[in-house]
C-alpha cells in the first residue's frame, strides 16, 4: 500500500474477494475472545468491512455490575477484598459468550492500557469496582478518547489504585504537597508517553537524542488538579461505585496550575481544572502514535512498522469527519489495515504472543464451552504453577501484567531490536504451568465451563479432518502443514474407539504448540 503525502495511506485494505476460513479465523483472533464456527462462516460470508461494521454497531451487552447483582453479590459477604472470586465469573462470561465481541475484547486491552488491579481499590466491594471500571470501559471503547480519559480519571478505583482519592491540596504551613501518582502516570502510561512521537510512533530526537515529554515541574502542576476528588457519597451500598468521584472544593487547589505548556489560571474551580488538563492532554501530537501502538500490539501485533501507526495515528487525529480520538475508527483502522490483513506470516517480527487469558478464550469459544448452570464459576487463574499465571483484572501494578516495549534480555529477539510484552510473564514455570492447566481443561473442563466436543467426535475417526478442524478454529491459515501433519501422526497412534481421547489429544498439541502460542 503507498502512502499519501502525509504519510496516512488508507488504513483499511481493499476486500477483493471473500476471506477464507483460514483468514477469517484469523481476523477473529484479532477482533475477538477467539473464532468461532459460526463467525468463521459470518466473517467469509460478509467480508471483514461488512462483519466489523455490523460489530461496531452493536450496544454493550449486559454490564459486569448489573450481572454481579442479579447474582445477588451485593451482600456483606462480599465487602471485603479478597473476597472477589465472583468478578473472574462475570469477566469470562463476557469473555466468551458476549455478543458484543469486538466491544469486550478492545475494552480488555483498554484494562491492559489503563490498568486497575482489583486487590487495589480500597473501598467496600472492590470487585464491584472492578467491574464497573470494566464496565465504563466498555462503554466509552468505540466513543472519544477525550471522553475516555475523563471518565478514568474521575473513577473510583482508579482514584485508589494511583492513591488521588481525597488527595488534598498544597499546605505551605506544614510543606504538604498534592500526590503525584496519578498526574505522572496519567502522561506516562494513559495518553503521552515518555518520549515526543513522530506520527509514526519513532521517537523524535534533537542532537540525536529522544525528547522528553515533560518533567517533573509538569507533574507538580498537574497533580493540583487531581485535588479534591473523592467517592460520592456513603459507602452503605454498590451503587457508589456506579457513580464519578465528587469533587470537595475545600480540599482542591485553587492554586495557578502550569502542565505540558498549558496554563490554568489562580482561582479557577476543580471541575474547570479538570476540563482543561483532559483538553491540553487529549490534544497532545503524542495521544494517538501513543495509544495508536499499544491498540495495535493488544489486538494484532507486538511490532507493528512505523508506517502502520502512522496510519492509525493519522485517523486518531481526524477520523476523516473533523473529529479527533474517534476510537471506533481508530479501531476500525487497526484491524482493516492492509498490515494486519494481508502480513508477510513468515516474517520473524510479525505477530504476537498470545496472552493465557486469550488461550483459554480461545479454547472455550472454539469448541463451544459454555456455563452448565449459569453461574460461571471461574475462579483466580494467577497461580503459574497450574494454571495461567495471569487473571483479568488482577495486575498487581499500574503497569500492568506486561510493558508494552518489554524485550526479554539475551535473546534473538533483542538482537533483532524486537519487542516481545507477553514474554515477560513467561518463564520455566508458567510455562509447565500453562500445559498443566490445558492437560486439565481439554481433558475436563474448568469448573462448571464443559463442552461436549460434538463436531470434533464427529471427525475424530479421519486424523486429518479432525486436526485440520482444531488448527482452523484455533489457529487460523497462521499454522504449517507439516506440523499439523505431526500432531495428526500423534493424533492416529491412538486406538478410534477412543474417539474423545484423540479430539483431546489434537487440541492440546495444536495448544501447546510455538505456531499456535503465537497470533499471526
Amino acid at each position: 500500500m503507498s502512502a499519501s503525502p502525509s504519510g496516512a495511506a488508507p488504513p483499511a485494505s481493499a476486500e477483493t474477494r471473500p476471506p477464507t476460513p483460514g483468514q477469517a479465523s484469523r481476523f477473529l483472533a484479532q477482533a475477538t475472545f477467539g473464532p468461532t464456527p459460526a463467525l468463521i462462516d459470518a466473517v467469509a460470508r460478509d467480508g471483514y468491512a461488512g462483519w466489523l461494521d455490523a460489530q461496531l454497531a452493536l450496544p454493550p451487552s449486559q454490564s459486569h455490575f448489573d450481572w454481579l447483582l442479579q447474582q445477588g453479590k451485593d451482600t456483606e459477604a462480599y465487602k471485603g477484598n479478597g473476597i472477589n472470586a465472583p468478578l473472574e465469573s462475570t469477566l469470562w462470561r463476557k469473555f466468551i459468550s458476549a455478543e458484543d465481541q469486538v466491544r469486550t475484547r478492545v475494552a480488555f486491552a483498554l484494562s491492559e492500557i489503563f490498568v486497575v488491579g482489583v486487590a487495589s481499590i480500597t473501598a467496600n466491594w472492590p470487585l464491584f469496582g472492578a467491574a464497573g471500571f470494566m464496565d465504563l470501559l466498555a462503554e466509552h471503547a468505540f466513543g472519544n478518547y477525550q471522553d475516555l480519559l475523563t471518565a478514568v480519571t474521575r473513577n473510583l478505583s482508579m482514584g485508589c489504585m494511583l492513591t488521588y482519592r481525597g488527595n488534598r491540596k498544597e499546605d505551605p504551613r506544614t510543606g504538604r504537597h498534592p500526590d503525584e501518582n496519578y498526574a505522572r502516570e496519567v502522561m506516562q502510561l494513559f495518553s503521552i508517553g515518555l518520549v515526543e512521537l513522530n506520527r509514526d510512533g519513532t521517537p523524535r530526537l534533537a542532537n540525536g537524542a529522544p525528547v522528553e515529554t515533560y518533567d517533573n515541574a509538569d507533574v507538580q502542576g498537574l497533580a493540583k488538579v487531581f485535588t479534591g476528588w473523592d467517592l460520592d457519597g456513603p459507602e452503605t451500598d454498590v451503587q457508589f461505585h456506579r457513580r464519578p468521584m465528587a469533587l470537595n472544593p475545600a480540599l482542591h487547589s485553587l492554586a495557578e496550575k502550569r502542565f505540558l505548556g498549558a496554563v490554568i489560571p489562580p482561582g479557577t474551580d476543580g471541575h474547570l481544572s479538570l476540563k482543561r488538563a483532559m483538553e491540553v492532554i487529549s490534544a497532545h501530537p503524542n495521544v494517538g502514535p501513543f495509544i495508536g501502538t499499544q491498540l495495535i500490539q493488544q489486538l494484532v501485533t507486538s511490532n507493528p512498522s512505523p508506517a502502520y501507526v502512522g496510519r492509525v495515528a493519522a485517523v486518531f487525529d481526524d477520523d476523516g469527519h473533523g473529529a479527533r480520538g474517534n476510537l471506533k475508527a481508530v479501531v476500525r483502522a487497526i484491524l482493516l489495515d492492509d498490515e494486519a490483513r494481508h502480513p508477510d506470516l513468515a516474517s520473524p517480527g510479525w505477530g504476537k504472543v498470545r496472552e493465557p487469558i486469550l488461550r483459554f478464550s480461545g479454547w472455550a469459544r472454539a469448541f463451544g464451552a459454555t456455563s452448565t448452570n449459569g453461574a460461571w464459576a471461574m475462579p483466580d487463574t494467577t497461580d503459574n504453577t497450574i494454571r495461567l499465571a495471569q487473571s483479568p483484572m488482577r495486575s498487581a501494578s499500574v503497569f500492568n501484567f506486561f510493558r508494552p516495549r518489554y524485550t526479554p534480555p539475551v535473546t534473538e529477539l533483542a538482537r533483532r531490536g524486537l519487542v516481545a510484552p507477553e514474554l515477560q510473564i513467561t518463564d520455566e514455570t508458567s510455562i509447565a504451568g500453562y500445559l498443566n492447566f490445558v492437560a486439565i481443561y481439554v481433558d475436563r473442563g474448568w469448573e462448571d465451563l464443559q463442552t461436549p466436543y460434538t463436531a470434533e467426535i464427529a471427525l475424530a475417526a479421519d486424523a486429518d479432518a479432525l486436526v485440520a478442524r482444531v488448527v482452523l478454529l484455533l489457529a487460523g491459515d497462521a499454522f504449517s502443514a507439516a506440523t499439523a501433519q505431526a500432531i495428526a501422526r500423534a493424533v492416529d497412534t491412538l486406538p478410534r474407539e477412543r474417539p474423545l481421547d484423540r479430539v483431546r489429544a489434537a487440541i492440546t498439541l495444536v495448544a501447546a504448540s510455538p505456531e499456535y502460542l503465537v497470533q499471526k
